[in-house]
């Protein structure tokens, strides 16, 4: 019976894990179990709208004094926007990729929907799938990289890519600006998946073309949902392939063969995404951001921008939050003075806004603390000839640009936001993972095991926490605004100080 047991677990612990992590979002992007769901965005579901309709635009007219007017993107003009819609020629559009909104009006077909669901199922949809792909990522890394990491460790792991911050934080806005972004993050888990089988089986006889085209495909459609992450892409193909025809006899004919598989689903959807916005907007690279009806400055990148950097930059790592002894505990804050967001001295550019909750990366997912030994602990004696030291250089090239290369424009715009930090948490996580999983497989791990896996242990179970505590807020207040009953019932009891129960910090 034992063994029957060890045998059932060995194959369901990791459905189980995902399944229960889409159920930890169901919770959170329902406020507790809600009936009715907050809708935080409609424009992926407008666009599936006009795509049933047969027309790229969104069933969305503008006011007949936009049309009329000479210049429309003057903010003068701006009572008669639609708010962060890109207009054009008397169109309204949507700068947001069309992959999710493709997948909803299929969705919508299929299942006969005729009235308007929110983006927050599409976005629960590919959360859910980008679980299942982060999972496999994490199961292979540790499997087959570091086969003696206890499976506790594997489920840690998973656990704390599903629920770092700011996943939880997108799950309880899970709007139009949110979908895009997670959606593009799981369609490059996915591809990762495909491209690591295609580095570990190199040379061997599972070696197969067909893994690359599923690789291409899925950075072809994370590129489709957010054309931001093209620079993480290029990497993940430049690595990929050369990781894959390194020890081959023929290494430029494989080379050039690789190429073919990966990029053909890639170069087709590259192709359709240019002629799409070429259909729009008469622009080939026109995605739609120089035409957008928003209150806020243009998104403009020049040498002026990269003033920007390093407000980015340290907000984005060390921008602190506010404690409390009042549940949550850790606050974001919208609207903080530069005094506040920024160690004394630190000079900002003149348009630089500190408007939107930030909290550092460095401070609230301590699973990164483990990156250093990523780098440290680089097999040795290191041969690209070996598959494991090559595809342990392939994982920390590819994961380290899905920390950075993913988030590189946002770094330029005049201002950061808790959403970007989407676009390279998942990356942060999987690069803190091969450090974690290389210290506890190394000989100092095998000397003192239960120190090192007492060490992953807290800092991924305090990531896992931090991340809930944060996501519980969301942007506006999750489950204080939806669903104040309970919120009154954590608070009260949850709270380690006496008091009324108080959230000044959310959004008003």
């Amino acid at each position: 019976m034992r063994i029957l047991f060890t045998r059932i677990w060995d194959r369901a612990w990791l459905p189980l894990t995902v399944l229960l992590g889409c159920a930890v979002y169901v919770y959170f992007l329902s406020a507790g179990g809600v009936q009715r769901w907050p809708v935080y965005g409609w424009y992926h579901d407008l666009l599936a709208d006009g795509f049933r309709s047969g027309h790229l635009y969104i069933p969305r007219a503008p006011d007949p004094e936009l049309i009329a007017a000479k210049n429309p993107y003057d903010p003068i003009n701006s009572n008669h926007w639609l708010f962060d819609a890109s207009y054009f020629k008397g169109k309204y559009y949507v700068y947001w990729g069309p992959f999710p909104a493709l997948l909803q009006a299929a969705a919508k077909t299929v299942l006969g929907i005729k009235r308007s669901i929110g983006d927050q199922y599409v976005a629960l949809f590919f959360l859910c799938v980008g679980n299942l792909f982060g999972a496999l990522l994490v199961e292979r890394l540790a499997r087959r990289l570091f086969s003696k990491v206890p499976r506790l460790l594997i489920i840690l792991g998973a656990f704390a890519l599903f629920f770092a911050n700011p996943t939880l934080h997108a799950v309880t806005t899970a709007g139009t600006y949110h979908t895009a972004i997670v959606s593009a993050q799981t369609c490059l888990l996915g591809g990762l998946v495909a491209a690591f089988d295609s580095v570990w089986y190199a040379g061997t006889p599972k070696d197969r073309g067909w893994k690359l085209a599923f690789a291409g495909l899925g950075f072809g459609l994370a590129l489709a949902c957010r054309i931001t992450v093209a620079p993480a892409v290029v990497v993940f193909c430049v690595a990929t392939l050369l990781a894959n025809a390194w020890d081959a006899e023929r290494r430029i004919r494989k080379l050039l063969r690789n190429a073919l598989w990966l990029g053909a689903p890639l170069l087709v959807i590259s192709c359709a995404l240019l002629t799409y916005n070429k259909l729009r907007f008469e622009s080939w690279l026109e995605f739609g951001t120089n035409v957008m009806t928003s209150g806020l400055p243009p998104l403009h990148f020049s040498l002026e921008s990269l003033a920007h950097l390093l407000p980015n930059l340290y907000s984005y790592m060390l921008r602190p939050a506010v404690l409390s002894c009042q549940f949550p505990y850790v606050f974001q804050v919208w609207s903080m003075s530069p005094a506040e967001a920024f160690p004394k001295g630190f000079t900002l550019p003149n348009d630089y806004m500190v408007m939107e909750p930030v909290v550092g990366w460095l401070l609230v997912v301590p699973l990164t603390w483990l990156i250093p030994f990523a780098l440290v602990l680089v097999p040795r004696p290191f041969s690209l000839r070996q598959r494991y030291a090559r595809t342990y250089l392939w994982c920390l090239v590819v994961f380290s640009a899905l920390a950075s290369a993913t988030g590189l424009i946002a770094l330029a715009i005049y201002g950061a936001t808790m959403r970007y930090l989407n676009d390279v948490t998942f990356g942060l996580v999987l690069v803190a993972l091969l450090g974690g999983y290389a210290l506890r497989a190394h000989s100092i791990g095998r000397r003192l095991p239960r120190a090192t896996t007492a060490v992953f242990g807290i800092l991924a179970c305090a990531s896992i926490v931090l991340g809930m505590l944060l996501g519980y807020q969301g942007y506006n207040g999750q489950f204080h605004k939806v669903n104040p009953a309970l919120d009154s019932v954590l608070v009260e009891k949850l709270s380690v100080c006496a008091g009324p129960a108080t959230v000044p910090r959310y959004q008003p």
